[in-house]
């Protein structure tokens, strides 16, 4: 390495020299100077030949190319599905108005509206063939000949 003055006599023109280096190629990237245009020449562009596709058939596959045994293909057994006629249930319009007493303990009593009549029920308690099963603070579940079906309340 080189020590002292003599480092730096040298050191010092070769950074001014690559720095010099690097403003001439910025500066020559952004002048002005006009650049050249070349005349484009007329281009002929030859047409593409379109193949026609070869047209095929497959065959039946008698045997198994690899194994060498014979093919039988498994047939398929359709399983017909029995649609069993679901009995449409109609119910009643039912809709929960709310608890009228007793919001917490098991005499409770409830305020439904069972096809357009307001009616005050307990739990288990039946009306028009409706059974109070539970009741929520925000829903019911009524039980109509068998079936169960959740109602919310209506505001």
């Amino acid at each position: 390495m080189l020590r002292g003055k003599k480092g730096l006599y040298v050191l010092l023109p070769l950074v001014a020299f690559i720095w010099g280096a690097i403003i001439f190629q910025i500066v020559g990237a952004f002048s002005d100077e006009a650049s050249v245009i070349v005349e484009a020449e007329d281009i002929s562009v030859a047409p593409i030949e379109v193949k026609e596709q070869e047209k095929f058939i497959l065959d039946a596959v008698e045997r198994d190319p690899f194994l060498g045994t014979l093919y039988r293909p498994e047939k398929k057994v359709s399983k017909s599905k029995k649609i069993e006629k679901k009995d449409s249930l109609i119910w009643p319009i039912i809709k929960y108005k709310g608890v009228v007493s007793g919001q917490d303990n098991a005499n409770a009593i409830y305020l439904i509206e069972i096809n357009g009549n307001d009616q005050l029920i307990k739990l288990k308690q039946t009306v028009s063939e409706v059974t109070l099963q539970k009741a929520f603070s925000s829903s019911v579940r009524m039980r109509y000949k068998g079936k169960i079906k959740e109602f919310k309340i209506v505001h």
